[in-house]
């Protein structure tokens, strides 16, 4: 952060006092103002352009494409939250997805408009042992708050199936879905079963949902 001081200076003026026999007195010695100090400007808050839904977590860009925010599944509600007021303004309050009482947790859900963000609550380990600690379903392919939606492969809210299977890398890379079929992408580790994107194409041909993260190793 600059700062800029501007010094202001001020020079005494110098008089004789009136004629004596005596010597005259030593004129006063100059003196200084204080220093005043400028307002320092605040700092131009970061204008996001575009979300990547990853397999790892969440990437925010700026229209330069240089990143301004992020997070992973298994960071913390408010770092997250962080990153998705930057993104679309301020959360909305928070409905409630019940889990199953086994296997998955009860989530808090903030609605962004089209755009659905998860996230564990009542759990007893810590979020990095989690199975699930948070996820994300896309179903728009409009702007929210000026801000698009994307794969880093740049698939969207309705991408056409056709270009989603030339991106593919593996067609045996899917999965079933409630919605259609989807398609995995963007594995965190390629080696094994790992968290990947999904957009998940339903019978009109289309993307109608950016689903992550969704575990290779899942079969429904």
């Amino acid at each position: 952060m600059r700062s800029r001081l501007l010094a202001l200076t001020l020079l005494a003026t110098l008089s004789l006092v009136g004629c004596t026999s005596s010597a005259p007195e030593a004129a006063p010695s100059p003196t200084t103002a204080p220093s005043t100090a400028t307002p320092t400007p605040t700092p131009a808050q970061p204008v996001a352009a575009g979300l990547v839904v990853r397999g790892g977590g969440i990437e925010l860009y700026d229209s330069d494409a240089t990143l301004i925010g992020s997070f992973l599944w298994s960071d913390e509600t408010a770092e997250a939250l962080a990153v998705l007021e930057l993104a679309f303004g301020p959360a909305p309050v928070p409905g409630v997805r019940e889990g199953d009482g086994s296997h998955y947790p009860d989530y808090d859900t903030y609605d962004f408009g089209g755009f659905v963000y998860g996230t564990a609550v009542g759990i007893s380990k810590p979020r990095t042992e989690e199975f699930l600690p948070s996820w994300v379903n896309v179903t728009t392919g409009s702007p929210i708050n000026g801000v698009s939606i994307y794969t880093v492969d740049g698939l969207h809210v309705g991408t056409p199936l056709e270009q989603v299977l030339a991106l593919l890398a593996d067609p045996g890379l899917t999965r079933p879905a409630w919605q259609g079929t989807a398609y995995l992408f963007d594995p965190v580790d390629p080696t094994r079963n790992s968290n990947t994107v999904s957009p998940v194409v339903d019978e009109s041909g289309v993307v109608v949902l950016i689903d992550a993260p969704r575990f290779s190793g899942e079969t429904a």
